[in-house]
């Protein structure tokens, strides 16, 4: 019952995103269905069906995240406050004011350098990516990069993977008795945050080929992002983590609009 509780938890705020995510696609899919040619598309399934199957795959990775978490997280000192409050019955939600200013911070400090790198990069990206700089940020897709990226992301990436490769660790190195040490939580947090970008890849792909200089930008940008956060889920918990993500896109939508009208 109590991993039932959990589950039941986490699976409910990671599908929102994923609900949002598929009804946004959906324009996406049909400018990539259009390239293709007659006899290929013959063969494709109904946009119907390729959005089903989209949200199905990203259900399964949801519910096996949240798996993982359920048994890795506690075991090696990570922690989230809802289940904290709804699960373990903890007196109130231990989310105190300066975990949330960190959170946010976090966000601001994080939406700078990224745009900031993403502007030095300019000149040598392709021009397809050049030209969404100035674009005005479309709020549908933001409030998607929220709730997809903000919750569901970070319960596949934090709670998920970065659990998982604590505890593959902690075992491994044979620390069970106490808790891992720094070095084991920072490990994980980069390479959480490499897996991070890497899985931001095909989206970029999507836009235009995968040249070097574009897989290192994803890398790059998605990597500080997910070490930020990574390091607001082994300092404070899942929300902190959670809150900075849905800031960062927040404070994103906020500065690209305003830079798009100066431009």
């Amino acid at each position: 019952m109590v991993v039932l509780k959990q589950f039941g938890i986490l699976f409910v705020l990671g599908i929102a995103g994923i609900a949002m995510l598929a009804i946004t696609s959906v324009s996406l899919v049909e400018q990539q269905l259009a390239k293709l040619s007659p006899e290929i598309l013959a063969n494709v399934p109904p946009l119907w069906v390729l959005m089903l199957l989209q949200a199905l795959q990203l259900t399964v990775l949801l519910a096996i995240s949240i798996l993982i978490g359920i048994g890795c997280a506690y075991r090696v000192g990570l922690r989230s406050h809802l289940i904290d409050y709804w699960v373990f019955h903890t007196p109130k939600i231990p989310y105190s004011v300066i975990e949330m200013k960190w959170s946010l911070g976090v966000g601001a400090a994080t939406t700078i350098i990224v745009l900031l790198l993403d502007r030095f990069m300019k000149p040598v990206l392709p021009e397809a990516l050049q030209a969404s700089h100035h674009t005005e940020p479309n709020w549908l897709s933001s409030l998607t990069a929220m709730l997809y990226g903000g919750i569901t992301e970070e319960i596949l990436m934090r709670w998920g993977l970065m659990s998982l490769l604590v505890w593959i660790a902690w075992k491994g190195l044979k620390q069970g008795v106490t808790l891992p040490n720094q070095g084991i939580y920072q490990g994980a947090i980069v390479l959480a945050a490499l897996v991070f970008g890497l899985l931001h890849l095909p989206a970029t792909a999507a836009i235009v080929p995968l040249t070097p200089v574009v897989i290192i930008r994803a890398l790059l940008l998605n990597g500080i992002a997910g070490i930020g956060f990574g390091w607001l889920f082994w300092q404070y918990s899942l929300e902190a983590a959670m809150l900075a993500h849905i800031s960062f896109h927040a404070f994103t939508f906020v500065l690209s609009g305003l830079l798009a009208r100066l431009a």
